[in-house]
């Protein structure tokens, strides 16, 4: 290790409060692992900057009878928003299931002033696959998501995130951080397609499902129930 990088690292560790440094110390000292990137920082805290939005009732969408209206709910919106608009319903669900961006490229979008604003309406720009800091971008998107997820399930409750292998690793530890490596359930793999006769190359045929729980594991057929 060079005096630069040596500087360097003392250089982060003094912008750390007490409390980020005991975190990463309990995450040493827990599995020795620890997941760090630009932004960490801001990242696990830019969810309590998030402010609920006014939700509007569309009447021509309602289905069924009041009570089973009032049992029932779909929200169409920015899923950060959209959990901390739903606030009251904090850890009383027992299931998420999620299909972020795989982050190919094609679809997954990222506005830079969500970093310090996350209230900004603007969806931000296509990172491309050629973006060397598309996987910082994808990090630091995913956080407080999950952070929030998290704190909507039952201390029973289950989350199930499907993905493909572009950030399959980099997700996995994310939730080792979020949801602890011991609340690990199954990473069951679902085959998507086939693999072509006239290929030249390796075939990625399987996407994943990666699946943990909030701290009380579920029993068995349950979760085969759930999925």
């Amino acid at each position: 290790m060079t005096q630069n990088s040596t500087s360097d690292i003392g250089q982060a560790l003094e912008q750390l409060d007490r409390e980020d440094l005991l975190k990463f110390a309990k995450g040493l000292l827990a599995n020795g692992v620890a997941l760090s990137f630009h932004g960490k920082r801001t990242a696990m805290e830019i969810a309590k900057r998030v402010r609920p939005r006014v939700t509007r009732r569309e009447s021509r969408l309602h289905v069924g009878t009041p009570e089973a209206q009032a049992r029932n709910l779909l929200v169409e919106g920015e899923n950060l928003q959209a959990m901390v608009t739903l606030y009251k319903f904090r850890g009383l669900v027992d299931l998420v299931l999620t299909d972020p961006p795989y982050n190919t490229g094609q679809f997954f979008r990222y506005n830079d002033r969500w970093d310090t604003d996350p209230n900004d309406p603007d969806l931000g720009t296509l990172v491309a696959k050629e973006d060397g800091s598309r996987h910082t971008k994808w990090i630091k998107a995913m956080m407080p998501r999950l952070q929030m997820m998290k704190a909507m399930l039952k201390p029973s409750g289950v989350i199930a995130i499907c993905i493909d292998d572009n950030e399959l690793f980099h997700l996995g530890m994310m939730l080792d951080e979020v949801f602890g490596e011991e609340n690990r359930l199954a990473i069951i793999n679902w085959q998507k397609t086939t693999v072509k006769n006239n290929t030249k190359h390796v075939a990625a045929t399987t996407e994943y499902v990666l699946d943990l729980c909030q701290g009380h594991r579920p029993s068995p057929h349950r979760i085969a129930g759930a999925i």
